[in-house]
């Protein structure tokens, strides 16, 4: 799959992960998020197993090394907020290692995860945002994507 590209003429690598992949995408779900590190490898070979319920689905992206420079994980999500449909993809990481960005490389990731969506017959695509992390946020909103809540989530342990 090429996924468009408006910044550059050559269409960027875009496929379905396959297993040989594995050590790259783990280390690359590292640099996105580092305190998984303890865990992002099994969560990678259980996604390969097929018991990994957190992600349907990954796709990623290629330079012309065949070195993978980023990745999206989509999900299938029941009562998403906003969403008309009962289930809902969604995008539950979306990263481009930081020496790539700036390429389309995640604009092209978000175009073949809605390309995945469609053709799984689903009409909307969910994601989040840390409420904090504007960048992300005004990405998502650049793409198309409408903001449907703010929240901040509290939680106080409890003695006894």
């Amino acid at each position: 799959m090429k996924g468009p590209n408006p910044d550059n003429k050559e269409p960027i690598n875009i496929r379905a992960i396959q297993a040989t992949d594995a050590a790259a995408w783990s280390a690359l779900r590292i640099e996105f998020l580092p305190e998984i590190k303890d865990i992002s490898q099994a969560e990678v070979d259980s996604f390969f197993q097929g018991s990994y319920p957190n992600v349907q689905e990954v796709l990623v992206a290629l330079d012309d090394n065949q070195r993978m420079t980023g990745f999206i994980e989509l999900s299938l999500r029941d009562n998403v907020p906003g969403s008309n449909q009962q289930t809902t993809p969604y995008i539950e990481a979306w990263f481009v290692s930081p020496d790539c960005q700036g390429q389309g490389i995640g604009k092209a990731l978000i175009h073949a995860a809605e390309e995945w969506a469609n053709q799984q017959g689903f009409q909307e695509l969910g994601s989040d945002a840390p409420i904090t992390n504007e960048k992300s946020i005004n990405l998502h909103k650049q793409l198309g994507f409408n903001e449907i809540e703010r929240v901040v989530c509290l939680l106080k342990p409890l003695k006894g």
